[in-house]
């Protein structure tokens, strides 16, 4: 699975991906499509009060960083990890930026074990130095039943800003599974597309092993321009469909030999 490591390799759990201050369209249309989401995101909490669910975190591929989703934002998301030709596991969920700084979150797996519990984040960031070091504190992987998901995730973190690129570092004192972790991103365009590349790695196994990834978050709307002419049919649909959908995909591959997970995750952005 992806993000904070759990007690074993296998119980490995995701923390997902940040950057949401994504360009965001408000027309008409798209406020009646963000109603809609907000319908299903309604179901979800219904879902949610039965128990189903795992926990993440912004932040690089499967670590945590100082990224917090902004102030009102919902993320709706949806995840697949495929390794070896395995059964994929599939995940949904959301974070909320509920206030300034201050992300909260709840995942589940979607499908299999009934019994999965459902697993919350929250996590505070904060500027040390304007634009060069911010620093956050925030835990993950909680829930009702630790014998099921693990146990739950506290950790501190910090990252550098050095314009060219981000230095992400933190340790997480999990019981029985201390680590410390690292990771590198730096943004450029692609495609008239925001893209960022990141690279990542966390002790696991109570640091008797490493998990090694790299990968990419991608915004699928393009950069907007103020001379592009407005565009009309199917160009049209696609393009309130992607406008606020940001796609990620990753790699992980432990140091202890075993098969690298492939991981490709969905987000649907939306103000509230």
């Amino acid at each position: 699975m992806p993000g904070c490591a759990g007690k074993k390799h296998d119980s490995v759990i995701t923390l997902n991906v940040a950057a949401f201050d994504t360009h965001i369209v408000e027309s008409g249309t798209d406020r009646a499509a963000h109603s809609l989401w907000c319908q299903l995101f309604v179901g979800l909490g219904v879902l949610l009060a039965n128990g189903l669910a795992w926990g993440s975190t912004s932040g690089l591929n499967n670590i945590p960083t100082t990224e917090t989703v902004p102030k009102s934002i919902l993320v709706l998301q949806w995840w697949g990890n495929f390794a070896g030709g395995e059964h994929p596991d599939q995940f949904v969920g959301f974070k909320y930026g509920l206030f300034k700084d201050v992300e909260i979150g709840v995942d589940w797996k979607a499908g299999g074990d009934p019994h999965t519990h459902a697993t919350l984040q929250a996590k505070y960031a904060f500027d040390v130095k304007d634009d060069l070091l911010r620093a956050v504190i925030g835990v993950a992987n909680v829930s009702d039943n630790s014998r099921r998901t693990g146990e739950v995730f506290p950790y501190a973190a910090a990252s550098l800003d050095l314009k060219v690129v981000n230095l992400h570092f933190g340790y997480a004192p999990q019981p029985d599974n201390e680590a410390f972790f690292g990771g590198i991103d730096k943004a450029v365009s692609f495609l008239d597309r925001n893209l960022l590349l990141r690279f990542d790695c966390i002790h696991i196994n109570d640091r008797q092993d490493m998990l090694f990834s790299g990968g990419f978050l991608y915004d699928l709307a393009p950069q907007v321009k103020s001379d592009e002419a407005s565009q009309t049919g199917l160009a049209e649909i696609l393009g309130k469909i992607t406008a606020n959908m940001i796609l990620e995909s990753w790699v992980s591959k432990p140091s202890t030999g075993d098969k690298e997970t492939y991981t490709v995750k969905l987000n649907y952005v939306i103000p509230l």
